[in-house]
Order: C-alpha cells, then sequence, then structure tokens
C-alpha cells in the first residue's frame, strides 16, 4: 500500500485516498484496522441513492431474507410441536428430544461462527452457504427413517438457521439505525405462518395427508430452493475486497481464523449438552457418565474463555473487549434469559396441552400456537418502540417485571386452570417478546457497525446456548419428577383399583408407549384410574419445572437495568449499502492490481536481500593459506 494518503470532507463522510482509492478507514474491536471501500459504505440517509429502498435489488433481499427466516421457524416449530407424534412414526426412541435440542445447539455454534466470518469475509457467501445447509438439513429430514437420522437432519438445521435469523445483520447494515426495530419486527412478522400457527400446521399435515410430518421439511425443500435463487442474483452486499482496500489476500484470512478458539468452543457446548441431557434420564445425574462429560465439558468452555482471553494470536472467535460494554451485557442476558422460556415453551407447552387439558390433536396444536403468537406480538411491539418509544431501559425493566409476575404463578397449575394457564401464558410470552425484540436491533446498534455480526452472533451463539440448556434443563426436571410422581399417584391409583404391584413395571412402560395391552391383570376399572390420576402426576410434576424458572426471572431483571437507552444511537445512518456489479468487479480489479504490486516489491524484496548476501560472501579461492599450514597438511 502506498504512503501516499490525502483526505478530504465531503459533507458528513471523511474519506480517504490511498492510491487513488477512495475508502474508509475502520478500527475493529479486537484491535484490526481495515479499509473500507468508499462505494460500500452507505452514509446518511439523505446520501442514499434516490429509489435505493424501492429497487428490485433491495426489496428482493428484502422478500429473500424474510424466506429465509421462514425456513428457520420450519426446522424448528414444527417438528418440536409434533415430537410425540413423530416418534411414534419412527419408532419410540428414548432421544426424540435431541430432535429440538440439537436445533438449538447448530445455532449456538452457527450464530458466532457466521457473525463472526461474516464481518471478515462479507455476508453473501454466509448467507448462501446456510441456505443451501438448510435445504439439505430439509432433504434428510424429509427421507429421515429413524430418530436418529431426524437428529442429525435438525443439526443442519440449527447451524444455518443462524444464517437465516440474522436479519439483524443483513437487513440491519443496510437501513437507517433509527428503523432497525421496524425493518427486524417485519422479518419476525413475514414468519407468522410458521411462528404462529406451525403447530396446527404440523397436525394437519399428520392428519390429513399420506406424507404427515415429512411435510414439514417438503416445505422447507421449496422455499429454501427459493431463497437460494434470491439472495444470489439480487443479494450483493459488499464483498471481500471492498471490505478490505490493499489488505490480506482471501486466503491469509483463512489462515488467520482461530481454529483453536472454533474447536473449544464447539467441543465444550456439545460435551456440556449430552451431560445434561443425559442425567437424571439415561443415566442418573450422579453416575460417571453424566458428571465427566458435564465437567469436561464445562472445563472446555472455561479454556475457550482463557484462549480468547489471553493465548489467542489471531483475530479471536470472541474478542472479550465486547464485554468491556455494560450496554452489550446487559442486552446479551436478558435475550439468554428470554430465548431459555421460550425455547423450553415450544417443547414443554404440547406437553403441557395434552397431558392436562385435551387429547385432541388439532385442538393441542391451537392452543400450542399461544407460544409463537405471543412471542410474536410482544416482538411486534418491541420492534416499533425502540426506534419511536422513549427510555429503552425501563420498557425492558417493566416487561421483564410482567414477564415475572405471569410466568411464576404458572407453578400453580392443575387440571381445573386451563383457562388461567393460556391467559398467564400468553401475557408472559408477550413479555418476553417484547424484551427480545429490544435485544435484536439493540445490539447492532451499542457496537460499531463494522463488528455488528461478531455482536450479534456472539449474542445469538450464547442466548441458543441458553435456550439448549433450558430444553435440556426442563425436560430433565420433568422427567425426574415424573419418575417420581406416577408411581406416587398413577401407581398408588392403580393398585386401589385392583391392580396387583407385580403388574406396576409393566403399566409404567404402557403409559410411556400409550398402549396397556401388555399390563398383565388390566381391567377398565384399572385404565379408568390411571387416566383420572395421570394428570395430576403431570401437573405436580410441571409445577416444579415453573418453579425452576423463577431464578432466571430475577436474572431477566437485574440484567435488565444494564440495557441503554438507546436514544443516542438511534441516528439515519446507513452501515453498509448494496453493490452494483460495476462497483464489485472494480473492487476486484484494484485488489488484483494491488496483489500485482505486493508481489512485485517482495520479488524485488527478496532480489536485493540475494544480491546482499553474495556480497558479503567471501571466494573460497581467495583466502590464502598459511605456509605452514599447507606443509602440515
Amino acid at each position: 500500500m502506498s504512503a501516499d494518503r490525502n483526505s478530504v470532507h465531503e459533507g458528513k463522510v471523511v474519506h480517504e485516498f490511498i492510491d487513488g482509492q477512495d475508502v474508509a478507514k475502520v478500527a475493529h474491536i479486537d484491535g484490526t484496522v481495515d479499509y473500507i471501500d468508499a462505494n460500500a459504505v452507505g452514509g446518511d440517509l439523505e446520501d442514499m441513492p434516490k429509489g435505493y429502498y424501492y429497487s428490485p435489488a433491495f426489496l428482493g433481499t428484502m422478500v429473500a431474507i424474510c424466506c429465509a427466516s421462514i425456513c428457520a421457524y420450519l426446522g424448528w416449530v414444527l417438528p418440536a410441536n409434533t415430537l410425540s407424534l413423530i416418534n411414534a412414526d419412527l419408532g419410540n426412541s428414548p432421544d426424540i428430544n435431541w430432535v429440538a435440542t440439537v436445533w438449538t445447539l447448530g445455532s449456538c455454534i452457527g450464530f458466532l461462527l457466521i457473525g463472526r466470518l461474516s464481518d471478515i469475509f462479507g455476508r453473501k457467501w454466509m448467507v448462501m452457504g446456510t441456505t443451501v445447509l438448510s435445504l439439505v438439513g430439509c432433504i434428510v429430514g424429509a427421507v429421515a427413517k429413524n430418530v436418529n437420522t431426524l437428529i442429525g437432519a435438525n443439526l443442519l438445521n440449527g447451524l444455518s438457521a443462524a444464517g437465516q435469523l440474522s436479519f439483524g445483520i443483513t437487513l440491519g447494515e443496510l437501513v437507517p439505525n433509527k428503523h432497525r426495530g421496524v425493518v427486524v419486527t417485519i422479518c419476525f412478522l413475514s414468519s407468522l405462518p410458521f411462528a404462529v400457527f406451525g403447530p396446527i400446521i404440523a397436525r394437519s399435515f399428520i392428519n390429513n395427508t399420506a406424507a404427515g410430518w415429512r411435510w414439514s421439511y417438503y416445505i422447507g425443500i421449496i422455499l429454501n430452493g427459493i431463497t437460494a435463487i434470491l439472495f444470489f442474483f439480487l443479494y450483493h452486499p459488499p464483498s471481500y475486497t471492498q471490505l478490505h482496500v490493499a489488505g490480506k489476500t482471501r486466503w491469509q484470512a483463512v489462515k488467520e481464523i482461530d481454529y483453536v478458539g472454533i474447536f473449544l468452543f464447539v467441543g465444550g457446548c456439545v460435551l456440556f449438552l449430552i451431560g445434561l441431557s443425559w442425567g437424571g434420564t439415561i443415566y442418573p445425574w450422579a453416575s460417571v457418565q453424566t458428571l465427566c462429560t458435564l465437567l469436561i465439558g464445562f472445563a472446555t468452555i472455561v479454556a475457550f474463555v482463557v484462549w480468547e482471553a489471553y493465548f489467542c494470536k489471531v483475530q479471536p472467535l470472541m474478542p472479550p473487549r465486547l464485554f468491556k460494554n455494560k450496554g452489550f451485557v446487559g442486552i446479551v442476558i436478558v435475550a439468554t434469559i428470554g430465548a431459555m422460556i421460550y425455547y423450553s415453551m415450544t417443547v414443554l407447552w404440547p406437553t403441557i396441552v395434552g397431558t392436562l387439558y385435551t387429547t385432541d390433536s388439532l385442538q393441542i396444536g391451537w392452543q400450542s400456537s399461544v407460544v409463537g403468537g405471543g412471542i410474536l406480538l410482544g416482538q411486534v411491539l418491541g420492534g416499533l418502540a425502540l426506534g419511536y418509544v422513549p427510555r429503552v431501559k425501563i420498557q425492558a425493566v417493566i416487561a421483564s417485571i410482567c414477564a415475572m409476575a405471569f410466568i411464576t404463578p404458572l407453578a400453580s397449575i392443575t387440571t381445573g386452570t386451563h383457562n388461567m394457564f393460556l391467559a398467564l401464558g400468553i401475557l408472559g410470552l408477550v413479555s418476553i417478546g417484547y424484551v427480545d425484540n429490544i435485544t435484536f436491533p439493540g445490539v447492532t446498534l451499542v457496537q460499531e457497525s463494522q463488528d455488528i455480526g461478531l455482536a450479534t452472533g456472539v449474542m445469538g451463539s450464547i442466548r441458543a446456548l441458553g435456550g439448549a440448556v433450558a430444553q435440556a434443563l426442563y425436560v430433565s426436571v420433568l422427567n425426574n419428577k415424573l419418575t417420581t410422581n406416577i408411581p406416587k399417584y398413577v401407581g398408588a391409583a392403580a393398585t386401589e383399583a385392583g391392580l396387583p404391584d407385580s403388574s406396576l413395571p409393566a403399566l409404567y412402560a404402557g403409559i410411556t408407549a400409550g398402549n396397556f395391552s401388555a399390563v398383565p391383570d388390566i381391567t377398565p376399572a384399572v385404565e379408568a384410574a390411571v387416566g383420572a390420576s395421570l394428570p395430576t402426576a403431570y401437573a405436580e410434576s410441571f409445577k416444579i419445572v415453573f418453579y425452576c424458572t423463577i431464578p432466571f426471572s430475577v436474572i431477566l431483571i437485574a440484567a435488565a437495568f444494564l440495557v441503554p437507552n438507546m436514544e443516542p444511537y438511534l441516528h439515519l445512518n446507513v452501515a453498509k449499502k448494496l453493490q452494483t456489479r460495476a462497483n464489485i468487479q472494480a473492487a476486484e480489479k484494484n485488489a488484483t492490481i494491488d496483489q500485482e504490486k505486493a508481489n512485485v516489491v517482495q520479488a524485488e524484496t527478496a532480489a536485493h536481500v540475494e544480491d546482499a548476501a553474495s556480497a558479503a560472501t567471501v571466494p573460497l579461492e581467495s583466502v590464502a593459506v598459511p605456509a605452514a599450514a599447507a606443509e602440515r597438511t
């Protein structure tokens, strides 16, 4: 890069000219410095090209991003709400809950990788890659013959969902800061059919089509195909060469990826969640298998933190400096606790409705739509309020208090509290959704625009990890309590109705399988007693699950006080803009010229070094040998 530089001010934008190219200098939070092609920078809203927001490129990009978010919900909401029905079709595997858990695990890993790497390499091929990965995941899910294959499919869908739900980055950087909340809300609203009515749609597929639940994945195949086409032809964000003018080559950047950090983070998360899901279900909590897996996973996560803080010599995957921003920390904690409630509710809600209030499949689907509907309504309100209602901190605190006030009383549910359960659930989930959509666009505001991928990726990753931990934790608590409460309530009722004690193990197995035909000496009276007492056993178990939400709700309220007021960030500056083919080609041409210059300089330097070495070398024949020494030889 030439040292000849000139700086000029044009309006409110500072331009630097390096080798005749107009660039903007930016410093990343990890300390690295880049020069960005000025054509890639958006600038003030008034300086944006006329008709930019009505152009086919921008509108097509928005449609593609909305379609991608729908694909993410297809891989999560529909399967998660029909796990028991899918399990019955595939052979009643004890690992069925991993279909949901592995999705959140995959998104946990994917958010951090995609957020970080898209800041470095550009957005387009990251979102294209996740779209193709989701397409593969849907194909695998559509043809799955067993639960293990379906788990693999949802792992792919979870990884890809990280890119598909990153509209806070992909679309947020293309619009003014003040309007990011509205734009993110539009993306959430686009997923309404499946985010809200996914449970009833999934059950309608099962009841009314020959392919059944596989249609959840067939639709994903179709939509992912459309999304890939739209992204390929219409989404043209700044390219790698525009983000790193006269900087490192792509291959140099690839070599400097934090591979050790990736290994430690992925390994730690996987091991910790496996141990958490094993506890009390497959193995006892005090077993060697559970404790070793949990402890090794936790130790690996700690090693990841230490590596990032003290030993990483390349661009770290999760720079510790991020967490010096108090507002960012508050947003991450609030988002994580909200996700812990949302993801666990998505899995548990159909079970609560189906065991306590109705056995009708479609009714379970309609009532399970409360989760997505409540969250989405809250997200719409929170997203609109972010840009236009002052005092975001107070909004977050009030919404968090409301969430605790409405969700904690669910610990009193019984078979006779159906209406209370639905009403409190809706209000609690609206509160969580409100806080949630303060964090999605909010996290892109409290960090510099060149680092919003990193900031969003870190938040999304920690948020998804919290959701996966909550799912595994709540399911484990539920299963552990059922192990105690089913014998306590159902076993007692069955023996009182005349079932011999020797038949109880077969009865418990029949409850799990949903079939009592193999239970010796069972009578209609015993079946009636079991049917009457089983909801009580479930209700008592669910109470403990909701008690477990109380500590998290307290943390949510405390963290809400750290959320900053957003008014200072709500200006009309646009971080990046979509590119024309000419801009991208010009940047590639300049990069080629810069590389050729660098090669020439490198060759000249090597030649000078070689000449200097030759000049310093004394020929052997020019060295005089003393006569005495010659005689001795």
